[in-house]
């Protein structure tokens, strides 16, 4: 059985539009349309070149798919009315649909993606289906769902708010506040603003732009803190000015208080449940510094977390659902490599097409190595495309983590981006206690941030953040044996099995997903050269 999951939709505020395909419980292929319109996050969008890229990928057609799944269980009759049209006016054909709740498709995606057979489910974000938090517990096939904590009361949008206070993008540029919160310290009181207690959180209404019902929710552009934020603890960071120290102790204040909500209601429902083992999906998942706090509670006995856990990921847990309901058991991840490969036929064609001629390699995993050594920064194109906001060895840009300059290079010459945001390493997986300690040493998909040992940010200081806490991927040769040979042959040349390993884009873009938007992004970005299948090209 062939069920087609989808996340996106016509109304505004929702993002991540994505598509995957799953064969009876296994997943064949998945895509996010960002990837391959070049619209960051795709808002407001159904995702229609990624559901043609997905059936492409396994060469099938609309007419062979038996479900299509996704979310907006609450959004009555039109939103069905609405995907029925769309099939049939851009495919002809309307497989049978099946709705789940928002929230739901975030924590089947990552409960049946852990493999364990029985969890705590926490799913945080802004907003879905009205529900900002939900927890449950997963058991078998069954999900059993135990709070719904409704929107407004989000941490989702309590960071949102934070993230727009200190002068980024809201919905967007979270990751920015997580990364600046080192740089600062927690002693800004926020405890008026998002309360805590035993029993869970609660967010503090009065520090919100009140919404009239019936109005359309605030765009990005607008603010959705009250004058009270203000009033209370000054004026807002404008954009693009410069970061003072009460921006940078203002994201640590807000981040220690982010962690301080999700550990109390985790231990919660630990007390309730005696259920140690958790899994996190969810917009607020991506937190990997909040994730570092919880796998490190002495409460929890294990953490997983959905890789593509914001809103992409939505399509994969409805896939998940409409399976139960099919008597489909989902099998557990080991990766996600479910993008579209190019052969070095279609890498040459696209080369000869832009009157380019690259040079051939037999190892490009040792070339690269060897590049990377002499301190190179290329991007690397091999194999099938990841899933998820992550680059994990597919789709990434690459160099030496023993140089001291290094992140500013990539930083300001290669990503344009704000010099304090970190950069991550990929670690042999065997050399894992050589740099880093925690309880779970296999972490493949960069979740979690884990502590670096004594002195290693002076080994690695290109990978290493300022607070010796880096967001790893460990590489084994079954996940990626290309990747794990790179490394190999690093090790080699530098006696370190680790490199700087950061998405192949520049700011504000999507990741490259073809051989066409990997040469762009090449020729558009300071890097050194760039290794794509079995060619490279170099300035």
């Amino acid at each position: 059985m062939y069920i087609l999951g989808i996340n996106g939709g016509v109304r505004l505020g929702y993002r991540d539009a994505s598509a995957v395909l799953m064969k009876d419980g296994e997943i064949l292929a998945a895509v996010e349309e960002e990837r391959l319109n070049r619209i960051k996050s795709s808002p407001h969008q159904l995702p229609d070149l990624a559901i043609r890229q997905v059936l492409e990928i396994a060469k099938i057609t609309i007419q062979d798919v038996n479900i299509v799944a996704t979310h907006g269980s609450t959004w009555g009759e039109q939103y069905e009315d609405i995907l029925k049209n769309y099939f049939e006016t851009n495919f002809g054909y309307c497989p049978q649909i099946m709705r789940f709740h928002h929230h739901d498709c975030h924590a089947a995606g990552s409960y049946f993606s852990s493999g364990f057979q029985e969890s705590l489910i926490f799913t945080f974000d802004n907003s879905g289906d009205g529900i900002g938090t939900q927890v449950a517990i997963g058991r078998g096939t069954q999900i059993e769902v135990l709070e719904r904590i409704e929107r407004p009361n989000s941490l989702g949008m309590f960071y949102g708010m934070v993230t727009q206070y200190c002068g980024f993008v809201r919905d967007s540029d979270e990751f920015k506040l997580m990364g600046l919160a080192p740089y600062g310290k927690a002693e800004i009181d926020l405890s008026d603003v998002l309360k805590v207690d035993e029993n869970g959180f609660f967010l503090n209404l009065d520090y919100i732009q009140k919404i009239i019902p019936g109005q359309p929710q605030p765009s990005i552009q607008q603010a959705i803190f009250s004058d009270k934020l203000i009033q209370q603890y000054g004026i807002n960071r404008l954009p693009k000015t410069p970061l003072t120290s009460f921006y940078k102790d203002f994201a640590a204040s807000a981040q220690q208080r982010l962690e301080i909500a999700m550990i109390s209601l985790i231990k919660k429902y630990i007390r309730q449940t005696g259920i140690k083992k958790v899994c996190i999906s969810g917009g607020v998942g991506l937190n990997c510094a909040a994730n570092k706090v919880i796998i490190e509670m002495s409460e929890v006995d294990a953490l997983f977390v959905q890789p593509a856990a914001g809103d992409a990921g939505i399509s994969q847990g409805a896939t998940y659902l409409a399976g139960i309901s099919q008597g489909i058991t989902p099998q557990k991840v080991t990766n996600v490599y479910w993008g579209q490969s190019y052969t070095n036929e279609e890498i040459e064609s696209t080369f000869k097409k832009l009157g380019l001629q690259p040079k051939h390699t037999k190892d490009p995993a040792l070339l690269a190595a060897q590049m990377v050594a002499k301190g190179r920064v290329i991007g690397w194109f091999q194999g099938r495309m990841e899933f998820g906001p992550r680059a994990l060895g597919n789709r990434s840009i690459l160099t030496n983590p023993l140089s001291k300059d290094v992140q500013s290079i990539v930083n300001q010459k290669i990503k344009f981006r704000e010099g304090f945001r970190p950069f991550c390493p990929s670690v042999l997986e065997e050399d894992f206690d050589l740099y880093f300690e925690g309880k779970q040493k296999i972490a493949p998909y960069m979740t979690i941030n884990y502590q670096a040992k004594e002195g290693a940010r002076q080994v690695l200081p290109g990978v290493i953040h300022i607070n010796d806490t880096a967001r790893i991927q460990t590489v084994n040769a079954q996940q990626n044996a290309l990747y794990y040979e790179y490394l190999k042959e690093l090790k080699r040349l530098i006696g370190h099995g680790v490199s700087l390993n950061t998405s192949f884009n520049v700011n504000h873009q999507p990741i490259v997903e073809n051989p066409i938007q990997a040469i762009s992004t090449f020729y558009g970005s300071g890097l050194d050269a760039l290794v794509i299948g079995d060619y490279y090209l170099e300035k």
